[in-house]
């Protein structure tokens, strides 16, 4: 039978939908988009800087098109998340570390930070019942039956005797949380587990939060307990999911009208190693909490910038915990074996998908051309985002309380010389004044282990308690430099006249500091 010039007239209507050499496989004068490939595997950095927010949601689990499906496919999976190189010191707790979280980094990006810079923040749980994890007492039912129970489930905030709860909610606006020397207040909204807490208003999870934490963590949608941070439910990551999978289904039915089954299975194929590496690897961070009861001093703590800024942020030691001194962990829903059997088959998809690719009609080839151009401009975008578009931290409740004349420590505030114009002195000064003690200066290496040091750092302390807004650090700092050993005899004036300070007993003497490597491409 004559072909009449159709290499493919003479194949059955199977094989036709897998010929690349019949009439209408290729583009004009013979043209072929076999670059494709190589579009489909371009892109890696930007797709692995948001690698750890992709998977931290059902949405990774979705089969879709991704640029670069290789930047998911590592020989290890890490255990923490990244943190940001900064000093961080107790107020009260004597914790010194070299590093600050991820998600506190979110809170408050160290590098958005002026030099010699000075702010307080105060970071409160939102809601007390998701703090501690610590049972508080409940009032008895009085035997109700199982009926009653469900009823005032939905209709009260007393619940049954036998399920647990959780710390009551903040307290009213203007209510302390706590004295500033660590006592709990007696009025029972202490931040601290150790207050005896009574039993609170139980908040009732909204649709949009139900959602968020099935996505989050599907096995927990039957418990009464939520993720400590998840992605947020409108998360660019998973409305840039979305429109992949509406683009993948696209490219399939474009590919179906054409009778290009080469297209349909490495479009299907590389779809499926996106979900199976992205189950691999799907996680939720694990934030650490206290596991005992007894009396800990307050959790301030102030973290000092590479560039002369200070940052104190006064919170619990639950919160402390969470974003601060405790580690943040990834937990993942496999196992380590099961990760790289994961990554074999991804392996194995991707491959298999990549020659599939060069082998489409030329239409197939147009359209899946040009949706990885269009999503690798879309990931690249979302990396301009700020990271707090990404995680939901409504956890926390975040309240500048920087005092009006610290606000702009990091600028020329008046025409003195020394007062008035920015320095690491001013800003020390400023710190001090705040948190009125200076044993945390000493422990973080904040200032110089000198005898004129030493004499400053005490008389800083005295007007700081003393509530000396207008003492003059900096012309204070120039004379006692200016004096000799000799100079600096007498009583008063040496480093241990100052107040005992109780946190050399809450810390070791030397702490291990957590490593700060990570990768060269930014990922885990």
């Amino acid at each position: 039978m004559a072909n009449n010039g159709d290499p493919g007239a003479d194949r059955t209507p199977l094989a036709r939908w897998f010929s690349s050499d019949i009439d209408g496989a290729e583009g004009p004068w013979g043209w072929r988009l076999d670059v494709v490939t190589l579009l489909a595997v371009i892109g890696e950095s930007s797709v692995a800087e948001h690698a750890q927010t992709i998977t931290a949601s059902i949405f990774c689990l979705f089969p879709r098109i991704i640029p670069a499906p290789q930047a998911f496919l590592k020989p290890s999976r890490p255990v923490r998340l990244p943190e940001t190189t900064a000093k961080m010191t107790g107020v009260y707790s004597g914790v010194v570390l070299d590093t600050v979280g991820f998600f506190a980094n979110i809170i408050h990006p160290l590098d958005e930070l002026p030099p010699y810079t000075f702010k307080v923040l105060q970071i409160r749980h939102t809601d007390r019942n998701n703090a501690g994890g610590v049972e508080v007492p409940r009032e008895p039912t009085n035997g109700a039956g199982f009926l009653s129970k469900i009823r005032s489930r939905a209709h009260t905030s007393v619940e049954s005797p036998r399920e647990p709860h959780t710390l009551p909610r903040a307290p009213p606006s203007g209510t302390s949380d706590r004295t500033r020397s660590g006592t709990p207040s007696n009025n029972g909204w202490s931040n601290d587990v150790e207050a005896a807490p009574t039993p609170g208003i139980t908040k009732r999870a909204t649709m949009r939060e139900m959602i968020q934490d099935f996505a989050a963590n599907p096995t927990l949608v039957n418990t009464n307990s939520r993720p400590a941070v998840p992605a947020t439910l409108y998360s660019p990551v998973h409305i840039l999911s979305i429109f992949s999978v509406m683009l993948t289904a696209s490219i399939i039915g474009f590919a179906a009208y054409y009778h290009d089954g080469t297209a349909i299975i490495a479009v299907s194929l590389v779809s499926l190693a996106s979900s199976v590496v992205g189950f691999a690897s799907w996680w939720k961070p694990i934030l650490m909490k206290r596991s005992h009861t007894n009396a800990v001093p307050a959790g301030d703590v102030i973290i000092r910038t590479r560039e002369g800024g200070f940052l104190l942020v006064k919170c619990t030691e639950e919160v402390a915990r969470e974003l601060y001194s405790g580690t943040e962990e990834c937990e993942y829903h496999v196992s380590g074996q099961a990760y790289r059997a994961l990554m074999g088959l991804g392996t194995c998809l991707l491959m298999v998908s990549v020659i599939l690719l060069g082998n489409c009609k030329w239409n197939s080839q147009i359209f899946i051309g040009a949706s990885y151009i269009v999503l690798n401009g879309l990931y690249w975008a979302m990396g301009l985002l700020p990271k707090y578009y990404f995680w939901d931290l409504g956890r926390y409740e975040i309240t500048d309380i920087t005092p009006d004349e610290a606000k702009n420590a990091h600028s020329t505030t008046s025409g003195d010389p020394r007062e008035g114009t920015q320095s690491f002195t001013r800003t020390l000064w400023y710190a001090i004044r705040e948190t009125k003690r200076t044993a945390w200066v000493s422990r973080s290496g904040a200032a110089p282990e000198t005898a004129q040091w030493a004499k400053w750092l005490a008389e800083a302390e005295e007007a700081a308690i003393a509530k000396n807004k207008s003492w003059p650090a900096v012309a204070r700092k120039d004379e006692i430099m200016k004096m000799t050993d000799a100079d600096l005899k007498g009583p008063g004036i040496t480093r241990q006249s100052r107040p005992y300070d109780a946190a050399k007993q809450a810390a070791p003497a030397t702490q291990i500091q957590p490593s700060n490597w990570r990768p060269p491409d930014g990922t885990l």
